[in-house]
């Protein structure tokens, strides 16, 4: 979607807090614990009673919001396998004990791996062409210093400038993304070879199952374009306002608590440099409205509505 330019142009000023609020934390450290929630939130929410929930509450309805858009075509865990027999479970040494233990949703795995396997590919084949892309015309030594600086953190650009000086900043990302990725793409590239041989095991319906449901995934995520398929208008908003937890957490726990309008206005920066869409004040209130129809985000309200 094509971005709404704000009225009043950038400042300085707005690079500068820009800046800072990115070097301050980079990228890849923000979306390290909302990674780790998101797939506790995705995963069934297990052990609730002992798990700490590391992220203000608006964030956590961000992910549900994300489960019905973006992630909507990702089979949920409970729908995809069960335990019927957790006893036995230890003791299945065969494909027939196996059958009396467990059930599986064949077409439902062979979707979930079909997806986990699009994404592997993107970040290994693709992301370095979407890099190049978006940051055309971007590429003085200055510019992919500081777009490491936000991406990495500013130690690891200190660490790696005659890297960043030799190699095309494409490259360079591709391979750093792989590497954040790691411990999630080595078990993903074995997933499909296990759950496969396994159908292939199990019976010639469960063989078929699974390969349509891997047809399927491939696309119901992110499509041939490397595009999210669930987009929608608020993914960019959503996505920012996640990645922003610590300063909106900051922002939550002020005394006395800010409004709406603080929020807005702590966005504008952000707006004028085209880091995110323009919304205006009532946009912004319907995101930040309770749930379903909004993520949650308790702000002191305004006292008179303004008109639209």
């Amino acid at each position: 979607m094509a971005k709404i330019k704000a009225a009043r142009k950038p400042s300085l000023t707005d690079r500068q807090t820009v800046r800072e609020v990115f070097y301050a934390i980079s990228l890849i450290e923000r979306g390290k614990p909302v990674l780790a929630e998101m797939v506790w939130c995705f995963g069934g929410c297990l052990n609730v009673a002992a798990h700490e929930k590391i992220l203000p509450d608006y964030c956590y309805n961000i992910f549900e919001a994300f489960r019905r858009t973006l992630f909507k075509g990702m089979p949920q865990l409970i729908d995809t396998m069960q335990v019927i027999d957790p006893a036995g479970l230890a003791s299945a040494k065969t494909i027939a004990d196996a059958k009396k233990v467990l059930r599986f949703d064949w077409k439902n795995l062979g979707k979930m791996t079909g997806i986990l396997t699009r994404c592997v590919r993107f970040a290994d084949l693709e992301s370095a062409d979407e890099f190049k892309r978006d940051n055309v015309g971007e590429s003085s030594p200055e510019k992919t210093e500081e777009l490491f600086a936000i991406i990495f953190g500013r130690q690891w650009v200190s660490e790696n400038l005659a890297l960043i000086r030799n190699e095309p900043e494409e490259q360079i990302f591709s391979r750093m993304l792989n590497q954040h990725l790691a411990s999630l793409v080595a078990p993903l590239q074995s997933v499909q070879t296990n759950f496969d041989v396994l159908a292939y095991q199990w019976s010639p319906v469960a063989m078929a199952d699974f390969n349509e449901g891997f047809t399927e995934g491939l696309t119901c995520f992110i499509d041939v374009e490397g595009q999210f398929a669930g987009e929608s208008s608020r993914t960019g908003i959503y996505g920012f306002l996640l990645l922003m937890w610590p300063e909106i957490k900051v922002l939550l726990a002020s005394h006395p608590k800010k409004t709406l309008s603080d929020l807005h206005e702590w966005l504008q920066p952000f707006m004028r440099r085209d880091v995110i869409t323009t919304i205006d004040i009532e946009t912004l209130r319907d995101v930040c409205a309770p749930p379903p129809s909004g993520i949650g985000l308790s702000l002191r309200p305004l006292k008179v509505r303004s008109p639209k």
